[in-house]
């Protein structure tokens, strides 16, 4: 059971000063602890983050019950407790500026019979400080590791709990490794009982996977499995419609395609684009996970647009709308945050747009300035949206100079967007949203922030220049549209 470690100098688990007083704490109350799981996984993968970045150390206890050790531990260190499940024996320990502790009670009664219960081979490590030069690996994670394969522990690990069933792939796309065929077939003949699972937890998976840089590596895959449409039942219809003069995949794989193609732009993308898909819209979700969302969901209103010509032309003529309509349901049925929602659905209903611009020729200032202020702070998400949809994109009536123009565009689009900020960052503020009130004679409401949006308009077009320009346009603005309170 025990193989001689090899941790790197500096990155032993017991070089880790907390981790060294949670064991003091252990046996002075005589209580056996095990360092277990990720922390021992990072620690031996090449290219993980070591001591320094470990945000979650997880502890197996025999000798108490786990949620009782947890609070001493919180009184010892001044943490804050948690208990996560007193009914399974498990507590958690949040330290201000340091690493969560999790503690739980070893399943069926030794140490042994808690691994073999775990999910993957690579999560199921032990270290015991006693045996400080050994690590208990009974299921050959250690080889897995050095492998890059992601296996499931036993036959019936991935249908004790469902959610490992996406939880394995996120793992794979976490550490760059692949699934094994066994592990591979298991989840395929057991996809069904994904949407069991609270959606909740589905969406942690699912939004910390996809903020992973290389997820379109296993994206088909996990296609083929049937992991999306597990989750997404609005995905099944998009399996008929079929290839066409522009989309050269049928609409399924061109769905999952954007995501390999969007993250193969990625480094192309200038550095306030790559900020902004950094940020996150709720509490563990970045922006870069609501893009790659949207790029899965983008054409979800096709199968109910889709018409057939009678020269054979395929059009999906208001998918975009459609499909923002869908994206409502589906934010509900997700249980996503409402931030989360909303993006997701902007995003859906605005992906034509950037093509658009180009349909007829070069856009106008106006047009182009009318885009950044619509589409806003989500403007370089929408645009990796398109490199995505564009990437995935390659019938023959797209190729040649025409793709390589729109090409050309988007890119123009993209960093004529910095260049548009910085301009709006120059201009006065020629009237607040008091003084137009008063100047109207109007009290608080929407048509107040569609004024200003309308001369803020105006102001970029250099079309109202000063403060009376301001007044003339605001009085003209409200007479013009008979604007009723």
């Amino acid at each position: 059971m025990g193989n001689s470690s090899i941790f790197t100098t500096g990155q032993h688990p017991l070089d880790c000063a907390l981790a060294r007083s949670v064991f003091d704490l252990g046996r002075d109350k005589q209580v056996s602890l095990y360092l277990v799981g990720g922390f021992l996984r990072d620690l031996l993968s090449d290219g993980r983050p070591g001591l320094e970045a470990a945000k979650d150390l997880d502890f197996a206890v025999l000798g108490m019950p786990a949620v009782d050790f947890g609070r001493l531990v919180a009184e010892r260190f001044n943490g804050h407790y948690v208990l996560l499940d007193d009914v399974n024996d498990v507590a958690r320990v949040v330290i201000d500026d340091g690493p969560t502790l999790d503690f739980a009670g070893c399943q069926g009664g030794s140490l042994g019979a808690d691994i073999l219960r775990r999910d993957f081979t690579v999560n199921a490590l032990a270290f015991d400080p006693a045996k400080p030069d050994e690590l208990i690996d009974p299921t050959g994670g250690l080889a897995d590791l050095k492998a890059g394969v992601i296996r499931a522990v036993g036959p019936t690990v991935l249908t004790d709990d469902p959610l490992r069933l996406l939880r394995a792939y996120r793992f794979a796309c976490l550490l760059d490794f692949d699934l094994e065929p066994a592990t591979r077939e298991q989840i395929k003949a057991n996809i069904h009982l994904l949407p069991t699972v609270a959606r909740e937890r589905i969406n942690y998976e699912l939004f910390t996977m996809l903020d992973c840089p290389n997820v379109g590596r296993l994206i088909h895959e996990m296609g083929d499995v049937g992991l999306f449409e597990a989750i997404f039942e609005e995905l099944t219809a998009t399996h008929k419609v079929t290839a066409n003069s522009y989309h050269h995949l049928p609409l399924f794989v061109h769905s999952l395609e954007t995501i390999p193609q969007l993250e193969a732009r990625m480094a192309e993308l200038p550095d306030f684009a790559r900020q902004s898909l950094a940020q996150e819209v709720a509490v563990g979700v970045s922006r870069l996970a609501v893009s790659k969302v949207s790029a899965i969901l983008h054409d979800i209103g096709k199968p109910d647009t889709w018409v057939i010509t009678e020269e054979g032309r395929h059009t999906f003529i208001g998918h975009d709308k459609v499909g923002a309509n869908m994206i409502r349901v589906t934010a509900e049925t997700q249980k996503w945050p409402k931030a989360v929602a909303r993006m997701v659905e902007r995003l859906v209903l605005w992906h034509l747009r950037p093509g658009q611009l180009f349909h007829t020729g070069d856009p106008t200032q106006k047009a182009l300035k009318r885009f950044y202020r619509t589409v806003g702070d989500d403007v370089p998400e929408l645009m990796l949206l398109s490199f995505g949809d564009l990437g995935a994109t390659r019938g023959p009536g797209l190729t040649g100079p025409d793709r390589e123009r729109l090409e050309k565009n988007l890119v123009e689009l993209l960093n004529g967007y910095a260049v548009y900020k910085e301009e709006c960052k120059k201009l006065p503020k020629l009237l607040t949203g008091n003084e137009l009130m008063k100047l109207l004679g109007i009290a608080p409401g929407p048509i107040v922030g569609e004024i200003l949006a309308a001369l803020g308009e105006a102001q970029e077009l250099h079309e109202v220049l000063d403060r009376s320009q301001a007044e003339a346009f605001v009085r003209n603005y409200y007479d013009t549209n008979q604007v009723q309170i």
